[in-house]
């Protein structure tokens, strides 16, 4: 019985080895669907495997909204994460000051030199000379029309409120933020009030609010999708869905609203979780410099995922419809159209989230299966 006990308590104490051995060679990234395509993570880890010697595999999970990152990176249940730039220093969170996240060691991103200089070292990455964040992509919360129905580019976001167009544009559904800035942007309030609750909880507000969300024919969850905007004349995208519609014969653009356009920058940083962990954290910065390769910015980000790079030097490797698309070369137009989305203060965010439930009360949002 002793025999059988010890052989028992043998297997039972590989397992347990075998299970730990196994999750010391497991990244798990948290990201945005569509930034961890299959075949770049299937070359990253065979990257790893021919320069360490060691398989690493990546796990990857997609969220639908920014707020879901928070509880994770508190559970510890992930090692890497895609945050926009105003989320790290987000008073909610406080990623940085609350040590929820690592220093980014340079010497293995040695990639980071070819990141346009513009967004190098920027405040909402840094903290007491430490980098918390590399990015990866960038770009709007913009307006797409349908070509084929729209002869014309819009040249304001008030077209959403033209009753020529009601229920025949589709929004995100949990981009409160952003589905304020651009009813803000439409009303001619100032660039400075857009993240304000106080300057925006106004009757004259709340109803163009209201209007945006119950004239609205559908909405997305997470990205947009070519499935959600096909055949509708008009949405606010990421510009996820365009390549998409390209494909099935459909042409979508973005337009250039006067009023200007809300905008982001994704940044990849590495939790709290891969602190006693070196050689993991040294992988998860083997994968940011992967990211930063002219192969996944111009091949992945701006052809496959149809938003902008974070790279110089790529003008040789782009088309002129694709440079006029994102602006290259033109600084001045991009700084004037562009409106940066705001850190808001806790109050402000949590204000404009409780607009966004009261603009959309009664209406069902159906998530894709």
């Amino acid at each position: 019985m002793d025999k059988i006990l010890r052989r028992v308590a043998c297997v039972l104490l590989l397992t347990v080895s075998a299970g730990m051995a196994e999750d010391q060679n497991v990244l798990r990234l948290l990201v945005w669907e569509g930034h961890a395509p299959k075949e770049h993570v299937t070359a990253f880890e065979t990257l790893i495997v021919t320069k360490y010697g060691t398989q690493v595999k990546l796990q990857i999970s997609y969220i639908d909204g920014s707020d879901e990152y928070y509880a994770s990176i508190r559970r510890n249940s992930v090692d890497v994460v895609m945050l926009t730039h105003h989320q790290f220093k987000d008073e909610r969170y406080n990623f940085i000051k609350n040590n929820l996240l690592l220093p980014i060691d340079l010497k293995n991103i040695p990639n980071y030199s070819k990141v346009m200089p513009a967004l190098q070292k920027t405040d909402y990455l840094s903290s007491e000379k430490q980098l918390y964040g590399v990015p990866e992509a960038q770009g709007p919360y913009g307006l797409a029309y349908n070509t084929t129905l729209l002869k014309e580019a819009p040249k304001s976001w008030n077209i959403l409120w033209d009753p020529q167009y009601k229920g025949q544009y589709v929004i995100g559904a949990n981009e409160y933020v952003y589905n304020a800035m651009i009813t803000a942007l439409a009303l001619g309030y100032p660039k400075k009030s857009l993240g304000s609750y106080d300057a925006l909880n106004n009757s004259e507000f709340r109803e163009k609010f209201r209007q945006l969300a119950v004239n609205a024919h559908s909405f997305w969850i997470g990205v947009d999708k070519a499935d959600d905007l096909s055949g509708h004349a008009l949405a606010t995208v990421w510009g996820d869905s365009l390549i998409p519609l390209k494909t099935r014969g459909e042409q979508w653009q973005m337009a250039d609203p006067s009023e200007g356009i809300p905008f982001w920058i994704d940044n990849f940083a590495i939790t709290s979780a891969l602190k006693d962990k070196p050689f993991l954290k040294k992988v998860a910065e083997e994968y940011i410099n992967f990211l930063l390769t002219t192969d996944y910015q111009v091949g992945h980000i701006m052809r496959v995922v149809g938003t902008m790079p974070v790279i110089t030097e790529i003008d040789a490797l782009i088309t002129p419809e694709e440079k006029r698309r994102i602006h290259l070369g033109e600084p001045a137009v991009s700084k004037s159209v562009r409106v940066m989305v705001p850190t808001c203060s806790q109050r402000d965010r949590n204000g404009l989230k409780l607009l966004w439930k009261e603009a959309m009360a009664g209406i069902v949002v159906k998530k894709e299966k």
